[in-house]
């Protein structure tokens, strides 16, 4: 059965050694589709690379908020560049206030600018909200439903906040985090989310789901994703094959441009 892992990183290089095996891997088991996002400037030629050796990658450019400082004068301009050239969406993207974390003004720019330019172009975008809820909504209110669509990665809102975030055509995605059974506050999300807006991830190389034998080095692969789908599946009450495949349906059709191009 075909599988959308709706967002991960293969250009990190700690899945460099072993990206061939995945993906070979990924396709053997079934196939589908596995967004990979960038999140600075330096990785999105990487990125760009690996998209262009197989469909199976759906890529996303754009900058994550903690690497907002380390922006090129032309980062706007080279951000267009690859979006204009490559079929792609934008992402990861986004507002992480917790500690330790770049200025939030610059970050509010910076989250601004590469929102509007998917609104513009009509591209899917990859979110990242840490502890920023306040300042997201305040952002996606004034600018309104986006024209592309779009996810929250790896959710960890409220159940309270979907229905607005979904008005505002946004799916909802949920990662490893769903495999804790202690995590009641991401199970109560999980459950109030449409079934058309529902997307699974695995956010590879980071949040390795808790699985049945240990992992030496930590390391979270898209060979993970059916981890994930099953506990979604038992929290929802619903067979694991419908869940996998309403959420390939739901990420083939927010990507319809990269997945089905013209």
């Amino acid at each position: 059965m075909k599988r959308f892992d709706a967002h991960c990183h293969l250009q990190d290089q700690r899945l460099s050694q072993r990206l061939s095996r995945m993906l070979q891997t990924w396709n053997s088991s079934g196939g589908g589709f596995l967004v990979s996002c960038g999140t600075q400037e330096p990785d999105w030629a990487d990125l760009m690379a690996i998209a262009g050796r197989t469909d199976t990658v759906l890529p996303c450019f754009g900058v994550h908020p903690w690497y907002v400082e380390t922006v090129s004068p032309a980062w706007e301009e080279n951000l267009g560049g690859y979006l204009e050239r490559i079929p792609s969406g934008v992402g990861e993207i986004g507002l992480d206030f917790t500690s330790a974390t770049p200025d939030r003004q610059l970050q509010e720019a910076v989250f601004k600018s590469q929102l509007a330019l998917a609104h513009t172009l009509g591209l899917p975008v990859s979110i990242h909200i840490r502890k920023a809820w306040d300042s997201f909504i305040r952002i996606l209110k004034h600018m309104g439903p986006l024209a592309g669509g779009g996810l929250i990665h790896s959710f960890s809102g409220s159940a309270d906040m979907v229905p607005m975030f979904e008005r505002h055509n946004l799916y909802i995605s949920f990662s490893g985090t769903v495999t804790n059974p202690g995590n009641k506050k991401v199970g109560k999300a999980l459950k109030a989310v449409s079934r058309d807006r529902l997307l699974i991830e695995t956010d590879s190389p980071d949040l390795l789901p808790r699985l049945p034998e240990p992992v030496e080095d930590g390391i979270n692969t898209p060979a993970n994703l059916p981890v994930v789908a099953e506990a979604a599946a038992t929290l929802l009450e619903v067979p694991m094959e419908i869940l996998v495949q309403q959420t390939f349906d739901n990420g083939t059709r927010l990507f319809n441009r990269l997945t089905n191009p013209v």
